[in-house]
């Protein structure tokens, strides 16, 4: 499946036109942008985003720890129900997937946090259906 490349919050533009991006790539993008949207932001998609932008500021102690680790979880328990909400709807249309075994999430390695005052930085791994591994490096801040 094809999303649009985007590079500081603007489409990346690409040979006549605009970059695209499918795999490792894609999947990189959207769970970054997932993370750091503000949970509710988005009209349309009001379940989209998440809370960690919150916990900035907070005492840091083993719950919020916790906390941030249960919304990474959320939002990539989000996103790999979309993938499959996407394919069973394919499977039953008689359609053709959207999406190829490298663009989607077969199951998360690894979830490491870095807690600061001001700061909070995530770090996923993940692995694909086609067996690559997808690395997600997310910074979050006021």
């Amino acid at each position: 499946m094809k999303t649009l490349a985007l590079v500081g919050g603007d489409l990346a533009p690409g040979d006549g036109g605009y970059r695209f991006l499918t795999g490792a790539a894609r999947i990189r993008q959207d769970l970054a942008l997932a993370l750091a949207e503000p949970f509710g932001n988005d009209t349309y998609h009001p379940e989209y985003g998440s809370v960690l932008s919150s916990y900035i500021g907070e005492p840091l102690t083993d719950e919020l720890q916790l906390l941030v680790r249960s919304e990474v979880v959320r939002v990539l328990q989000q996103y790999v129900a979309a993938q499959q909400a996407s394919i069973a709807a394919d499977s039953l249309s008689g359609s053709r997937s959207r999406y190829s075994f490298q663009d989607v999430v077969k199951s998360v390695t690894s979830i490491t946090t870095d807690i600061k005052y001001d700061v909070l930085k995530v770090a996923v791994s993940l692995t694909t259906e086609s067996g690559a591994t997808v690395k997600i490096l997310r910074t979050v801040d006021v």
